[in-house]
């Protein structure tokens, strides 16, 4: 059942049908990165395509540390419980922590027939929501014609995740490019074993995915939801090219309907990974999860 059709049924009452995903459909979901019969190089090439095209590495990775609340609003409730059970089903997968019972709110999933002005909305309500937006992002934002659009609000702790040192990322632990050099500049980093802590963290302090019913049109339901999953448990760059075999490419020619095991295996990974690292260290990182997701 596509939007349209549930739109012309139960317009009224805002219900939106969600089919959840079988077990079996998705056993039978091979979208990962095929190592057989190619050079090592080849394959690592395409994960570290993949990970660039996310941008999720171009500072060092936040991820959500405090357990994930979902909460869905423009459906009716008993809708909305079936999305967050679909949701907590990504999560349990990726190995993310989701709060149990009731919670304040934290990952927002918005349905509405004007997603432009319910940014416009939030941005002049809220306008710190939007503060770690570029204005090239924070405009397509409320003037883009994406039928999904998304945005993250991080924070810089310390590496235990106890306090709050501000939202200012250091720049040694940027990138500088599709290179990956750092940018001149100075991080606290501390050196045990092979491995160099930055002794700092980003993490996700909320996330909202809007979601334009106009514009999505004949998708799919279930396929909106996993591509809201996704860019809601991962700090996915909104506008970028998506990567092929990701749900990120869903409005793309031939893009799939749904949850790929690549994603998964990119989820899982991020959610491995350590936090108190540098950008170049996550990036690495990720494209090992890619190219190894059994971590043998």
């Amino acid at each position: 059942m596509t939007i349209s059709e549930d739109m012309r049924e139960r317009s009224k009452a805002w219900l939106f049908i969600l089919p959840l995903i079988s077990a079996a459909a998705q056993a039978q979901n091979s979208d990962t990165i095929n190592v057989i019969g190619r050079k090592p190089e080849e394959v690592r090439r395409e994960a570290e395509a993949f990970v660039r095209a996310t941008g999720v590495a171009d500072t060092p990775i936040a991820r959500w540390i405090e357990p994930v609340c979902p909460k869905i609003v423009g459906v009716a409730p008993e809708i909305a419980e079936r999305i967050t059970r679909r949701i907590h089903a990504v999560a349990d997968q990726a190995g993310v922590r989701m709060a149990r019972g009731k919670c304040d709110g934290n990952l927002m999933i918005s349905f509405t027939t004007d997603a432009a002005a319910v940014v416009k909305q939030i941005a002049s309500r809220l306008p710190d929501s939007f503060k770690d937006l570029s204005m090239a992002e924070l405009t397509a934002l409320q003037r883009g014609s994406a039928p999904v659009r998304w945005w993250h609000v991080t924070q810089m702790r310390t590496k235990d995740g106890m306090r709050d040192i501000g939202n200012e990322v250091p720049p040694a632990a940027k990138l500088d490019g599709p290179g990956g050099v750092p940018l001149a500049g100075e991080v606290h980093q501390q050196y045990r074993s092979s491995f160099a802590s930055t002794q700092m963290i980003r993490v996700l302090r909320a996330a909202t995915v809007v979601v334009d019913v106009n514009k999505a049109e004949g998708t799919p339901l279930d396929s909106v939801i996993d591509l809201a999953a996704l860019v809601g448990l991962a700090e996915i760059r909104p506008g970028a090219e998506p990567p092929p075999n990701s749900i990120l490419g869903l409005y793309a020619p031939d893009g799939p309907k749904q949850l790929t095991q690549l994603d998964l295996n990119f989820l899982r990974a991020i959610y491995r990974l350590p936090l108190d690292r540098t950008a170049i260290a996550h990036r690495g990182l990720l494209v090992k999860g890619l190219v190894n997701p059994a971590g043998k």
